[in-house]
């Protein structure tokens, strides 16, 4: 099972699990952001992120990340019992994601499943009928349920984390607020602003991290002044240059070489 705990500075969550588990959710994510990379897909930005985090688990069961051996329950009389040489540890992988990263996708995947379940059965046929560029494959209807429970997996373990550095009581709160807000908020949402999360979390000392994640957890549900202003002003540059709000780099914002976990 996927699980997450914060690291030891709060920098981030630690997300672990089995060779099984990371390649199952590697491959669901893979199947609900669909094939297609097209800037005018409302959801382009929350499945570029969500596609940030599976490059990282990815390299994590690959074992390109952290590695280490847990006890699994089997001891000698079970393998008496059976007949049988087993091994009496398994091995763990695990990745650091950053809290504001790890949240934003937290709250913002859940908003695209409706709209992906058009990459599953009947609609996807449909699809791949009319354009060329689809998958070859077309993934049964009941997987679009198996990856939407492996994504809510790894939603509840990101919450999980969180709850355990701002407490019970101020989660229950921000998804009390969460849930009262009215239509879509992640829709053509500009990442660029959880970059800039990131990376005001990084600067922050790490005792008064507890605060300032609560802080951000707050400005990722529901959009701040300054989210607005930064999306005015992307809009206003894209419209200059002919491009996407998605092309656009702030060369300000940029993220240390080596994060203290």
């Amino acid at each position: 099972m996927i699980t997450a705990k914060p690291t030891e500075h709060l920098t981030g969550i630690l997300l672990e699990g089995e060779f099984n588990d990371f390649y199952e959710l590697v491959d669901s994510i893979y199947r609900i952001t669909g094939l297609e990379d097209d800037y005018k897909d409302m959801y382009w930005s929350v499945k570029n992120r969500l596609l940030g985090l599976c490059y990282e688990v990815r390299h994590a069961y690959q074992g390109d990340r952290n590695v280490k051996l847990v006890d699994n329950g089997v001891h000698d009389e079970m393998m008496k019992w059976h007949s049988m040489v087993m091994p009496k540890q398994n091995v763990h992988f695990s990745v650091e994601v950053l809290f504001p990263e790890a949240l934003f996708v937290a709250f913002a995947v859940p908003e695209i499943y409706f709209v992906s379940s058009i990459y599953y059965g009947e609609n996807a046929r449909r699809l791949q009928e009319r354009e060329e560029n689809t998958r070859k494959h077309v993934d049964a209807f009941a997987d679009y349920y198996k990856d939407k429970a492996i994504l809510d997996l790894l939603v509840s373990a990101i919450y999980a984390a969180f709850a355990e550095v701002v407490g019970d009581e101020e989660f229950e709160k921000l998804m009390r607020s969460k849930e009262r807000l009215y239509g879509k908020q992640y829709q053509y949402y500009a990442t660029q602003y959880v970059d800039k999360c990131n990376i005001e979390y990084l600067k922050a000392d790490p005792e008064k991290r507890k605060g300032k994640l609560r802080n951000i957890a707050k400005r990722l549900v529901k959009k701040p002044d300054a989210y607005n202003r930064m999306l005015s002003d992307l809009k206003y540059v894209a419209a200059e240059y002919g491009c996407s709000i998605h092309e656009l780099r702030d060369p300000k914002l940029e993220y240390p070489e080596e994060i203290e976990w």
